[in-house]
């Protein structure tokens, strides 16, 4: 029998008193059967008495055990009972403190939101008052005096084509109307000194706002000897025609052959348009005097044509202008008055007369006033957009809002404990402050007394105080807390 014993002894050694109770209470009949068949090797029916004898010897124990683990299950009871009320309890506690900081985000985001309104409102308001004051008065100046002039031009041109004028009478005519359309009040005197590339710069700025033919393309041509300074490419849908252009920044542009310096500015942009031309069979080419009130021999406007080829003349005195924002509102307004001009005659594969030239150009004035006219209708339209663009934005930023509250409840049920403890931590030691403060009021005695005054000795006078308080950081928060209540 020992030696069974001592066998099981042997193979139990290694196992703790828990383990092996917690296997006697999972022991049954079969299992100890299975047992020493396994490790004894016992192949008859001794072993039964083997057993009968380990019972009785260690019954009591087991019976002890038994209890133990009987009282063991009461307690975790209990403790699931007091685990429950806690998870209840701070249940509660998240709940308040969710609804209390979800409030107060609120109404900052609120604050926020009529604040950023505000803005908005401020700055809209900012940039109509601007735009009235910039350019409502010009609009409406340009719109009456272009239509005033439009119709007694029109008048006058009616007038001179039933009396049979002379061509040098309507050439003067055409140029002065050109000139008077040109001419603003309030000019300045000339005194600039910009080069040439300032005016490229005007024609390079027009395919900025080219509304005639979405795949406008203007080359740069400067740097190609005998090209001029730009190519028009895809002036008009379905147009083939090129437009060459130069333009000169000089007050008295030269127009006769000088030996000292070369060809004058005239000769060498007529060479340009005729190798121009021949290159390319549906091409016209056109010059920009931009600080000259006229071209010798041409006038300030002027039409020609070579083999069906159109060559413009234009001269515009920025020094009587002196805005480059203005400037270059006449370039692309004259610049497309010439490309429709090109395209109603390529359509009629004709070339007008001069007395057609002139209706024409007037026409084309006329249509293109209209197109201006669109054209400030469509901003207006755009401050429309813009206006019901900031009210989508504010209900975006109320929709913003809302997901805010959302994400704030939810960062709040997952770090509830850290900040209850943080809150509970802050209140109590609001609250003691307070009572040190009026314990010391009441009795006269000024900040030394805390540093003077014990842990224990504080613990015992203020009981609400934490077990395990810091003196240091409290009369920190003493000394703010002083400084609080002397401001209010």
């Amino acid at each position: 029998m020992n030696i069974i014993l001592n066998k099981i002894n042997s193979c139990l050694k290694d196992y703790s008193n828990e383990d092996l109770n917690e296997l006697n209470n999972r022991l049954n009949i079969q299992t100890i059967d299975f047992t020493f068949k396994s490790f004894l090797k016992i192949e008859n029916n001794d072993y039964k008495y083997m057993l009968d004898d380990l019972k009785i010897k260690h019954s009591c124990e087991i019976e002890t055990k038994s209890d133990e683990i009987n009282n063991l299950r009461v307690k975790l009871d209990t403790i699931k009972t007091e685990l429950h009320n806690y998870k209840r309890t701070i249940q509660g506690t998240i709940q308040e403190k969710s609804i209390e900081i979800s409030d107060s985000n609120t109404k900052y985001l609120q604050n926020q939101i009529i604040d950023l309104k505000k803005q908005h409102e401020i700055q809209l308001d900012s940039i109509n008052n601007t735009l009235n004051k910039q350019y409502q008065s010009q609009i409406n100046s340009i719109n009456n005096n272009f239509q005033t002039q439009l119709e007694l031009y029109k008048e006058q041109l009616k007038e001179a084509q039933n009396k049979s004028v002379s061509q040098d009478n309507l050439k003067h005519f055409e140029e002065t109307l050109i000139r008077t359309i040109n001419e603003k009040p309030n000019i300045h005197s000339e005194n600039s000194n910009i080069k040439g590339q300032f005016g490229e710069q005007f024609i390079d700025n027009i395919q900025n706002n080219y509304k005639l033919c979405q795949e406008f393309e203007l080359q740069n041509t400067t740097k190609l000897e005998s090209n001029g300074d730009f190519i028009a490419h895809n002036i008009y849908p379905n147009i083939s025609d090129k437009i060459l252009i130069e333009s000169k920044f000089v007050k008295n542009l030269k127009c006769s052959q000088n030996t000292k310096h070369g060809k004058s500015d005239l000769l060498r942009f007529e060479d340009h348009t005729n190798k121009f031309f021949k290159e390319n069979p549906y091409s016209h080419s056109i010059i920009f005097s931009m600080n000259s009130d006229t071209i010798p021999g041409k006038g300030s406007y002027h039409i020609e044509n070579i083999d069906n080829h159109l060559i413009f003349y234009v001269s515009i005195n920025y020094s009587k202008i002196n805005n480059d924002e203005t400037f270059q509102h006449i370039i692309n307004f004259i610049f497309h008055t010439i490309v429709m001009y090109i395209v109603e005659t390529s359509h009629q594969n004709k070339i007008n007369t001069t007395n057609d030239n002139t209706a024409n150009f007037i026409k084309l004035l006329e249509n293109t006033y209209h197109n201006e006219r669109k054209t400030i209708n469509i901003l207006e339209n755009k401050i429309q957009v813009l206006e019901k663009d900031i009210l989508d934005f504010n209900n975006i930023i109320s929709l913003h809002k809302t997901n805010i509250e959302n994400i704030s409840i939810k960062f709040n049920e997952i770090n509830h404990n850290l900040k209850k403890n943080n809150d509970s931590e802050k209140k109590h030691n609001y609250i003691n402050i307070d009572e040190i403060y009026t314990y010391i009021k009441n009795n006269g005695y000024n900040i030394s007394f805390l540093d003077k005054t014990t842990r224990d000795e504080l613990k015992t006078l203020f009981p609400k105080l934490p077990s395990k308080f810091n003196k240091k950081k409290l009369i920190q928060e003493y000394i703010e807390y002083v400084k609080k209540e002397t401001i209010i």
